[in-house]
């Protein structure tokens, strides 16, 4: 029996994955040196060791790995030198692609949630559809579904150069950000080396697309993607194919219209807030039209969705505040949820973990503009993901520019941060915890109510 072995396997894309080729009748091996909830994997039949040992390659098939592990790895050393196939994640799931009709998302935002929206919608019409996404989603109990029919729905991650050669069916790109670029840096994983090449590669994907869905608001997608011969766009703007209008933003829900080419208008109800989030399930609507499916029987079923893992992820309250979570990371995503903390009418008080070396060095004068919208914020250290310090810096620079600016800040980090918030909170607060390494941990423990106050 052919097996495979994934190096990381504590991804959620991974995992989904992992048990897509489990599903496909392979016998399948994972490790990872983080802790993660190997659960589902292992119910499975999929055996999951913690740490790393060349000796996992050994009698493997096929080795499957992230962007994040090094060419170096020694798991990877030792599978090449035993003759074993190393592929990279993105080429595995470019296989999925070759064995079903697939729409694939990607974009620097909103991906893992459209993805999500998009499956809600496609097995509200055809339940025997397959679903691969680097998120939670809690109507299929992960980022994974495995489906007998033909349709499958996929997250596609951007930042792996290889998404460039996937070929979908319906290609949907959300929008194109400078995001996952190196400039003049030298780390390549997860990273390009411009902006330049990144919209190469996204083109590259696009054009391999039978039919092609793009946000017409994004200003830099109409010129690299609409002369494609299947294009067709959604957004907000005048001239959008499928055009959002009337909208309705409240607290905690939106509803909006969608003008849709040969449907008409279609009024859509949803369970998530912001203005994001519209043309997040606009996008949807649109892909799984453009699929060639009638969306509007499943539009009951979309005003279910309450959002995948970590976007917009309500903890409860305590002491009247309000715990939030999300996964937001870059400056446009932390802009974008203020807003919608903003318009909760509450005290906004974030904690920002800023995610990656290469990302703040970069980016941390824009981080800090768009953190200055929360009425406090406590900065943690920078989540590295695995990649070197960077001489001269640190969230230092995050919270000496929001001070510059006016706003409340200071350096934590997840004890103090957590300690500190938990002595006091006021009612009317809302607390969001901001960013895509550990800082949930902050929004976990205030939630479960054992945290002490900072004395």
């Amino acid at each position: 029996m052919t097996s495979i072995h994934f190096v990381g396997i504590g991804g959620v894309s991974m995992q989904a994955l992992a048990l897509w080729c489990r599903a496909e009748g392979f016998e399948v091996s994972g490790c990872d040196r983080s802790e993660f909830d190997a659960t589902r994997l292992t119910a499975a039949g999929i055996e999951v060791c913690a740490g790393h040992d060349a000796a996992h390659a050994h009698g493997k098939s096929l080795v499957v790995h992230s962007m994040a592990v090094p060419a170096d790895h020694p798991e990877l050393q030792a599978a090449r030198a035993a003759g074993t196939r190393v592929v990279r994640r993105i080429e595995l799931l470019g296989e999925l692609f070759r064995r079903r009709r697939a729409i694939g998302i990607t974009g620097t935002h909103g991906k893992s949630t459209t993805t999500g929206m998009a499956a809600t919608l496609l097995l509200a019409l055809d339940p025997e559809s397959s679903v691969q996404l680097g998120a939670s989603l809690p109507a299929i109990e992960g980022g994974f579904r495995y489906g007998a029919g033909e349709w499958l729905v996929a997250e596609v991650d951007e930042s792996d150069p290889g998404f460039a050669d996937l070929e979908a069916e319906v290609a949907l790109v959300t929008n194109l950000d400078d995001d996952h670029v190196a400039g003049e840096y030298d780390e390549r994983r997860n990273y390009y080396a411009s902006y330049d090449e990144l919209q190469a590669a996204t083109r590259r994907f696009a054009g391999h697309a039978q039919r092609l869905l793009y946000c017409r608001d994004w200003v830099a997608l109409p010129p690299l993607v609409a002369d494609h011969p299947g294009a067709a766009s959604y957004g907000f703007a005048a001239d959008a194919d499928y055009r959002i209008a009337d909208v309705d933003l409240r607290d905690h829900s939106s509803r909006f219209v969608l003008h849709a080419p040969g449907l008409g208008a279609l009024t859509v109800e949803l369970a998530v807030p912001g203005k994001h989030n519209v043309s997040n399930a606009a996008a949807a609507v649109a892909a799984v039209h453009l699929a060639g499916f009638d969306p509007r029987p499943a539009l009951p079923a979309l005003a279910t969705f309450r959002g995948v893992g970590r976007r917009w992820q309500s903890w409860g309250e305590r002491d009247g505040a309000l715990i939030i979570d999300d996964y937001a990371h870059h400056p446009t995503e932390v802009a974008a949820m203020l807003e919608v903390a903003r318009h909760t009418g509450r005290r906004v008080r974030a904690v920002l973990q800023p995610h990656r070396w290469v990302r703040t060095a970069r980016q941390w004068p824009e981080l800090a503009a768009a953190a200055a919208a929360a009425d406090e914020v406590l900065v943690l250290d920078i989540y590295g993901a695995g990649e070197k310090p960077i001489a001269n810096v640190s969230s230092a620079l995050i919270v000496e520019r929001l001070r510059e600016q006016g706003v409340e800040a200071r350096g934590a980090d997840i004890g103090s941060a957590t300690a500190y918030l938990a002595g006091s909170l006021a009612p009317n607060d809302l607390v969001i915890t901001l960013g895509a390494g550990d800082v949930w941990r902050v929004a976990a423990a205030l939630a479960d109510g054992r945290v002490d106050a900072e004395g």
